[in-house]
């Protein structure tokens, strides 16, 4: 089995499988009992559904991946710090273990997956965390494989998360 360990993301380092923004970094504007920041300009211009997904922390096999050919996704991390796993491989085929790779997001940080881009679930480094998701949840076409589960190949990949 291969074992990977999880990088702290950056734009650099993230460039090939998408946009990254961290909003502490972005515009912000302080009121009299907020702050709060936004990116300059538009993730996407589609319609998509919002989600939240709930996470175990520690180190991880990762089985199994999805993309989405259709839309791209955006990830926010949620209250703690998690792990993001993909793979660059070809979306009309399978993740191979050779392609996974894996991010260390914080919160403020967002990731918007480009059209393809293989990924897992998100996990937590020291706790179990939740995050919240835009994605395209359906397509009408019968044949569809927007959002289908496919096994790595040849085999599941270790993460560390540290």
């Amino acid at each position: 089995m291969r074992e990977i360990k999880a990088l702290p993301i950056t734009k650099e380092n993230f460039a090939a499988f998408g946009r990254y923004y961290n909003l502490y970094e972005e515009a912000k504007t302080i009121g009299k009992n907020c702050t709060f920041y936004m990116v300059p300009e538009p993730l996407i211009n589609e319609p998509l559904n919002l989600g939240i997904t709930t996470c175990k922390a520690g180190d991880f096999d990762s089985v199994s991946m999805e993309r989405h050919v259709l839309t791209e996704e955006i990830l926010f991390c949620g209250d703690a710090d998690m792990v993001l796993t993909l793979a660059n491989s070809d979306p009309e085929g399978i993740p191979l273990a050779e392609d996974v790779t894996a991010f260390i997001m914080k919160p403020g940080d967002v990731a918007v997956l480009a059209l393809g881009i293989w990924h897992d679930a998100n996990h937590g480094v020291d706790k179990d965390t939740q995050y919240y998701f835009l994605a395209q949840n359906t397509d009408p076409s019968p044949d569809s494989r927007e959002i289908e589960w496919v096994n790595i190949t040849p085999g599941p990949v270790h993460v560390r998360v540290k």
